[in-house]
């Protein structure tokens, strides 16, 4: 569990600092950073891929669903940076797919892992 926790919260650090600028981004362009996120999918199908790696057995099926979810989102992506909401509209369906599985890694992360570093609360 110790390199689950290690490498979720190491290496998935400057992914998940991509993914709260983007979440932030101005008001007044809402699309400004979305392309940064449609170009980090295939590094963060590859990080959820090395994660299922070293997760413990309970957890292990649930993020390589994530990293198999992301994988394709990330190959039909293609047209995200011409047409982004036809390109979010598409992944809904995976999204609601991996929904489960999202929210059971989060509650083993926090959990096992505790909080992200550098979040209060």
């Amino acid at each position: 569990m110790a390199s689950y926790c290690s490498y979720f919260y190491g290496e998935g650090s400057q992914l998940r600092n991509r993914w709260i600028k983007a979440a932030n981004a101005d008001a007044q362009n809402p699309f400004a950073e979305l392309s940064n996120v449609f170009a980090d999918l295939p590094e963060a199908a590859n990080f959820l891929n090395q994660l299922s790696e070293r997760a413990p057995e309970e957890i292990a099926p649930d993020v390589k669903t994530l990293a198999e979810a992301l994988k394709h989102v990330s190959a039909d992506a293609g047209s995200a940076v011409s047409d982004p909401l036809g390109a979010l509209a598409s992944g809904l369906v995976d999204g609601l797919e991996t929904r489960g599985a999202e929210q059971r890694v989060n509650e083993y992360t926090l959990r096992n892992c505790g909080k992200p570093p550098g979040t209060t609360g």
